[in-house]
């Protein structure tokens, strides 16, 4: 799970979170989620296996403002043969304020789509399987 406070540069004029800052709150948790269970991007990249957002939805539930702490909670919903889906929660004092998806495809060095090797393949499954 990613925490963070929101800060005076995630929100609008209003003071409330700019909806496109939900994305860097999600990257941030998929991120740390991925690590958490084994896998390391920077050292897939460096075989050459890289990471694109194909695409994301938001649905936002509550504004969230300045000063609030939240909790990001993502997991694996999916995996395929060269790509994988994650579900995104955020919570404020245990509520729901806002759920995300984002598909992510397994991309070669020149871009395009590659089968997901087996191992980074098995290290997504692991938390599905337990």
């Amino acid at each position: 799970m990613y925490t963070t406070r929101i800060y005076y540069q995630d929100t609008d004029a209003g003071g409330v979170v700019y909806f496109a800052n939900y994305l860097k709150f999600f990257e941030k948790s998929w991120f740390e989620h991925l690590l958490s269970i084994g896998i390391s991007i920077p050292e897939w990249e460096k075989d050459g296996t890289y990471l694109i957002v194909k695409t994301v939805t938001l649905d936002l539930m509550e504004k969230l403002l300045y000063g609030d702490t939240i909790y990001v909670k993502t997991s694996v919903k999916e995996v395929r043969n060269a790509y994988f889906v994650l579900d995104h929660t955020v919570l404020k004092d245990n509520r729901v304020t806002a759920k995300g998806q984002t598909t992510m495809v397994c991309i070669d060095a020149k871009g395009k789509p590659k089968r997901m090797p087996e191992a980074f393949r098995a290290s997504l499954l692991k938390p599905m399987t337990g």
